[in-house]
């Protein structure tokens, strides 16, 4: 019976109770909504991320061995292998590779090359050519130097 009363007697306090939480609730909801749509809260994210404070943090993270050692464990594992093989199923990708691929400064970069490798070869043909001509050269001149041992007698002479 003690039990009863004492849920009778609680029973306003929990309807009170109840709204308050939502009233709460509801405040809380709005607080939020009103912080994260103020220009304060944009201001200081962009204070933030210009700050040299965070720069020497970043850079300190990044030079850390733990961060090292956690750029070994992604590459030797297999997430690194499934990202390849997203990249290399992803349109964007061949999208930006065709992109690279036929900018000016890539066909500057190759033609370069193209003729650095034509020079080489061009080096190449000269090199053995003058090999080939002093060979020739060298060749001619025995011939010149010998002298035949007899002069070869005409047909119908003895």
């Amino acid at each position: 019976m003690r039990a009863w009363i004492a849920a009778t007697a609680m029973r306003p306090l929990h309807g009170v109770a109840s709204a308050a939480v939502e009233l709460g609730v509801g405040l809380e909801r709005r607080a939020t909504d009103r912080v994260l749509n103020s220009r304060e809260l944009h201001r200081l994210i962009v204070a933030v991320a210009e700050s040299p404070q965070l720069r020497m943090a970043l850079e300190e993270v990044m030079s850390s061995q733990a961060t090292q050692q956690l750029v070994d464990v992604v590459f030797d594992s297999a997430v690194f292998d499934r990202l390849i093989d997203r990249l290399l199923t992803n349109d964007a990708m061949w999208r930006l590779i065709d992109e690279v691929a036929t900018s000016p400064a890539v066909r500057s970069a190759v033609s370069q090359q193209g003729l650095g490798f034509a020079d080489q070869i061009g080096d190449d043909v000269r090199r053995r050519s003058r090999r080939a001509d002093e060979w020739l050269e060298r060749a001619a001149q025995g011939i010149v130097r010998r002298r035949p041992a007899t002069a070869p007698e005409a047909p119908g002479t003895a």
